[in-house]
């Protein structure tokens, strides 16, 4: 007696119309876009395969990746050894670079066909694993006949894909059979693989941030499970695994500017317990609760810093490097400040730059230390680190001794910078006058500093900047960005060095240079950052400056054709919410809707 899917799959093959309630939705769309294409179920799929060299240029282009991958690969395979399987790893096209397969699957005729530099995307192969979970975004099983052309009947198989932090997919794990049968074991495998490489990608791709570990349940802390998001010092979020997205349902933690917009309670503060080692309980904007914990080493440091060290992340003293990044002076409020700064400097007058946060004020310091003493140290002070610390002689000792423990000395002379220096208040304000007093201008030693607040010299509340320790200094005053005449210049260097391939138009600077930005160039920085991960290679217009910032845009309304129809007003606001959550992903969105693409576009007309 035929069943439901056999008299479906006999339909197909006959050219004639199939019942789609007798198979998985995922595969009767597929063979509808196979049939769409012009593909015959019963002929040849195309053999596309690349070239040995362009092989070779894919795996050089995924050759980090691959590193990653490979031990998952080989796990994998060895969890599945002698079941006639193989594994295979494609890239972002569907390429596949590496392949494992057993004896048995070796002698095979379909591992002539699975091969290094074979392409398996669906609109050359028909529905396959691997070209759909490209298509979907989702693991995916294609069983047997299930496969779109018929010579494929005799082989299974489960593609995971495996995606970035920013939500693309990077590439896809694979393992194929010629076992009919339906595998759920082998899916929940391969799945498990992907979900490893993509939190080892994760770790590698933010290295130099915070990695905060979060789940509902504290013992599932240390494992895959668990939930990542990755921020970095001035608490903007820059990235989040997919597990963040499950757990955070309803909130959008990659594209929400600050870790505060996500869970409750001050970055800061939250932080301080994180980087002492404790699991700190958090809840977010859906008053969800979460233990957290930051992930051991996710702020690596050069050198043999003992481990527990750790703790002393977000230091009182570093060392400023210079900035790779072309810095812009062109506006003539901060052209006038620089060379005010700099004859001050020459005759070793210390210099107060006032500016709010992100105006440039450290930057402007740097280039003033270069111009005075480039061959010695330029060493800062996190004022708001001082706060917590009754020892204010230790960092003073620290400072003026010749071999440091921290390698951080202005025994020799150099320029010490004082940044967040409005902070201070009460006995922390004068033991910084200790501090001062001991590294007072000393024209043969090199001695000189720089103050930088960002809060005006008549506010009583918070130490004067204009004299401390008794020393007079000479202050200027940074504009913010939306006062300076050079914003086109600053964007595009700004994006440049973030990113060659991409490049602004006319209409999307004006766009954000209209744009309020309370920290100024970091907010600018972060804003790019967004657009980098988010739009194709190319230029970035105008419309897509709108889709990623719509909190820079009016109240969300409707669209003009369900506008003033209760029903459809309340469907289509939720379209657009959720648009805004999938990153301006229109498949993503109606996947996540349960609609189609059109519907979706329909619904972002104005």
């Amino acid at each position: 007696m035929k069943t439901a899917f056999m008299t479906a799959r006999a339909a197909l093959d006959a050219g004639e119309q199939f019942a789609h309630g007798a198979m998985p939705e995922e595969i009767a769309s597929s063979w509808q876009r196979c049939l769409r294409v012009g593909l015959d179920p019963g002929g040849a799929p195309v053999e596309a395969v690349i070239s040995y060299q362009e092989l070779q240029i894919a795996r050089q282009q995924n050759e980090r990746l691959m590193e990653i991958v490979r031990p998952e690969l080989e796990l994998l395979s060895s969890q599945i050894a002698g079941t006639n399987y193989m594994t295979a790893f494609a890239d972002a096209n569907g390429t596949v670079l590496d392949a494992i397969m057993d004896a048995e699957f070796h002698a095979a005729e379909c591992s002539r066909s699975v091969r290094p530099g074979s392409i398996w995307r669906e609109d050359l192969r028909g529905t396959n694993a691997l070209g759909l979970a490209l298509f979907t975004g989702q693991t995916s099983m294609v069983t047997g006949p299930e496969h779109f052309f018929t010579r494929h009947g005799g082989v299974s198989c489960v593609c995971a894909p495996i995606f970035a932090s920013d939500g693309k997919i990077v590439g896809l794990l694979d393992a194929s059979s010629e076992v009919s049968a339906r595998q759920y074991h082998t899916k929940a495998l391969v799945g498990l693989a992907a979900t490893n490489i993509e939190n080892r990608l994760f770790i590698e791709s933010h290295r130099r941030d915070y990695i905060i570990q979060f789940h509902p349940r504290v013992e599932y802390l240390p494992t895959q499970s668990v939930g990542m998001v990755a921020v970095n010092e001035e608490g903007y979020v820059t990235g989040a695994n997919r597990s963040s997205a499950r757990l955070l349902s309803g909130l959008n933690c990659v594209a929400t500017s600050r870790f505060s917009e996500i869970f409750n309670g001050t970055f800061r503060s939250i932080l301080r317990k994180l980087i002492r080692g404790d699991t700190v309980e958090l809840s977010d904007g859906l008053n969800a609760s979460y233990f957290a914990r930051l992930r051991p080493m996710s702020r690596p440091r050069s050198g043999g810093t003992p481990a527990q060290e750790v703790t002393l992340r977000a230091p009182r003293l570093y060392r400023l490097e210079p900035q790779d990044q072309e810095l812009v002076f062109d506006d003539e409020l901060v052209r006038e400040c620089l060379r005010v700064a700099r004859r001050a400097a020459d005759v070793g007058q210390p210099v107060c730059i006032h500016g709010a946060t992100g105006s440039g004020k450290t930057a402007m310091a740097e280039v003033i230390h270069r111009h005075v003493h480039p061959a010695k140290p330029l060493i800062a002070v996190d004022c708001r680190r001082l706060i917590q610390d009754t020892d204010m002689r230790g960092v003073i000792g620290e400072l003026m001794q010749a071999t440091a423990p921290s390698g951080l000395s202005l025994a020799q002379g150099g320029t010490l910078v004082l940044e967040h220096v409005s902070a201070l208040k009460g006995l922390a304000a004068d033991d910084l006058n200790v501090l001062l007093d001991s590294v007072r201008r000393d024209v043969a030693a090199g001695h000189w500093y720089v103050v930088a607040t960002d809060q005006p010299q008549q506010d009583e509340t918070h130490i004067r900047t204009r004299t401390i320790a008794g020393v007079n200094m000479l202050t200027v005053d940074l504009p913010g960005l939306k006062a300076r005449t050079d914003f086109d210049k600053l964007a595009r260097i700004m994006l440049a060095d973030l990113s060659p391939q991409h490049q602004l138009s006319a209409k999307a600077l004006r766009k954000l240079a209209s744009m309020e930005r309370s920290g100024n160039l970091n907010d600018l920085r972060h804003h790019l950052q967004v657009l980098v991960a988010s739009c194709p290679a190319g230029i970035v217009r105008e419309t897509q400056v709108d889709h990623f910032f719509p909190a820079q845009q009016s109240e969300t309304r409707a669209c003009g054709r369900c506008l003033g129809v209760p029903m459809r007003e309340k469907r289509c606001l939720e379209v657009r919410r959720v648009f805004q959550i999938c990153q301006c992903n229109v498949a993503l969105t109606a996947r996540r809707l349960g609609i189609s693409r059109n519907t979706v576009y329909s619904h972002l007309k104005d």
